[in-house]
């Protein structure tokens, strides 16, 4: 894949309520301007935004003891006793463990491609070809790329203690949750995808939440290529006046964008 920014993002959208197309999940969003952020847990993907978590081990806790102030040093110490986590340190590790997971869970995740004719994007994510793909400029969504590897990130939470402690800013292990959750399984690199976070957070209960954004953003509306005419006419009729429109034709191995 190329390093270069691209120009256009692609957000590929399922029409899943033909029946009453003005409810539809994904047309209800593109007439409202709203994109849909989600929740990591409801990810179709078990491995995407998961972060190994390395444990401190009582050696590590009493390397940190040496390095906070006095009046926390007592508390550091009634975390460990002989070598061994005491019954307070193992709570308190696993407690840490499940605040930041508890933290990431809330973190509201936008994701969108930098290619349009991806027969499996289309396959995958707009129903079989049936679907839409929204054209996106780029210069409007403040995306990072995704990072595709063998294995999920990792992430020692002793890098948690330190800022707690203030001990650091925080700043690196920022860096590195920022980058692990961008990070995926190599498998899912046909994906060319490219993601948006940081947007405020998800409620405790809910996996998504809905953030609206200018008309100005869209480029154009793209049809799959097996695309249900009453679907593409109801699209076309709700939108406003102007907007480009293109469409998805098969060729003989590939996919091609054609203007309409």
């Amino acid at each position: 894949m190329s390093d270069e920014f691209p120009k256009f993002f692609y957000k590929y959208r399922n029409v899943s309520n033909n029946e009453n197309l003005s409810k539809d999940y994904a047309i209800e969003a593109l007439v409202n301007n709203e994109s849909v952020f989600s929740s990591r847990k409801n990810f179709n993907d078990l491995f995407d935004s998961k972060i190994e978590l390395i444990t401190p081990t009582p050696h590590d806790i009493k390397e940190l003891r040496q390095l906070v102030k006095n009046e926390d040093k007592k508390y550091l110490s009634e975390w460990i006793d002989k070598g061994k986590f005491t019954p307070l340190g193992k709570e308190m590790v696993k407690k840490i463990e499940e605040e930041f997971n508890k933290l990431i869970d809330s973190y509201p995740f936008f994701s969108v491609s930098s290619n349009a004719t991806n027969n499996l994007m289309w396959s995958h994510y707009a129903g079989s070809h049936t679907g839409f793909c929204i054209e996106f400029k780029s210069e409007y969504v403040p995306a990072q790329k995704v990072v595709y590897q063998k294995t999920i990130p990792k992430i020692k939470t002793l890098a948690m203690h330190r800022p707690f402690f203030g001990l650091d800013d925080g700043e690196d292990l920022g860096n590195q949750i920022l980058v692990a959750l961008r990070t995926k399984l190599d498998e899912w690199e046909y994906e060319s995808e490219y993601r948006v976070h940081g947007l405020g957070f998800i409620q405790a209960g809910k996996k998504f939440i809905k953030v609206s954004y200018d008309p100005i953003f869209i480029e154009s509306i793209i049809f799959g290529c097996r695309i249900n005419d009453v679907v593409r006419k109801h699209i076309m009729q709700a939108m406003p006046k102007g907007l480009k429109y293109k469409k998805a034709i098969e060729k003989m191995s590939s996919i091609e964008i054609i203007s309409m």
